[in-house]
């Protein structure tokens, strides 16, 4: 299976959820209550489930494996904290929650088939607690259109990347995380071990620096992005870091809700 989790969910209906996510609430606050803000997220963590259990919330998990694979590639996601096989809850310690954060449990969501989840952020004077949901299920991430009229194979790396990432939709869905699907092609073209690629920034003809891309080849390479706006304004910038650059292409896939776009830089 392309998309496997350690754990058999159950799939809560907002109102169970919000009924499940109370007590489990209950269980957090206390903890935050009875510890000191400042410790770490693992002790912390392990304190919520212990209270759990200890009041009848069963199973109760930690580091919940979520394992996406694609031929030869793979990737591990933990959740933090699992209750019920229903309920999933993110729980940090920083100082402010981020976008950044809030993505990363709305992916477990689409990963996990689950619609809803709790993110908590346990450093700050009172727990801060969102609530994070999706209404997109399994079937519809695989609702999807190509758009590729601007799109060239001027090479033969250009031309497997496409094809790559077609299989990476039809395997996985679209709507998950830029960073996956970039890790899978760097993985599955590059070979493992793969890393970014540092290449020479230019002014005319002086070198100003250096600059990490995903290189496809010594002249290609290939930008992910999930924009729902300011494409042409990104196009812009990809045309004028080309130009910097001693790349004769750039491949730029962007995946925009349902509609995957493929578009092709060149000088």
């Amino acid at each position: 299976m392309p998309i496997e989790v350690d754990a058999e969910l159950r799939v809560l209906e907002r109102e169970a959820f919000h009924d499940f996510a109370y007590r489990i609430m209950g269980q957090i606050f206390a903890t935050h209550n009875e510890f000191s803000r400042l410790i770490e997220e693992t002790p912390f963590k392990n304190a919520i489930r212990r209270r759990c259990e200890q009041v009848g919330i069963l199973p109760a998990r930690r580091e919940v494996e979520i394992s996406v694979s694609h031929k030869g590639f793979r990737k591990s996601y933990f959740m933090d904290l699992l209750f019920g096989d229903a309920l999933m809850v993110e729980a940090k310690t920083v100082d402010v929650l981020t976008p950044a954060h809030e993505a990363q449990a709305i992916h477990y969501l689409l990963l996990t088939g689950m619609n809803h989840g709790l993110l908590v952020n346990l450093r700050t004077p009172k727990v801060v607690k969102r609530f994070v949901s999706t209404n997109l299920d399994s079937a519809s991430r695989y609702r999807f259109a190509i758009s590729d009229a601007s799109w060239r194979a001027p090479n033969e790396i250009s031309t497997r990347v496409r094809e790559l990432f077609e299989d990476l939709l039809n395997d996985w869905g679209a709507f998950l995380s830029v960073s996956l699907y970039r890790e899978a092609i760097a993985h599955l073209i590059r070979g493992p071990g793969w890393s970014l690629s540092r290449i020479p920034i230019f002014d005319g003809q002086f070198q100003i620096g250096m600059h990490e891309v995903l290189l496809l080849d010594d002249r290609t390479a290939v930008v992910v992005t999930a924009l729902t706006d300011g494409e042409p304004e990104m196009e812009s910038q990809l045309k004028k870091l080309l130009m910097q650059t001693n790349l004769s292409c750039l491949q730029w896939i962007n995946l925009h809700y349902h509609q995957i776009e493929f578009t092709t830089i060149s000088c």
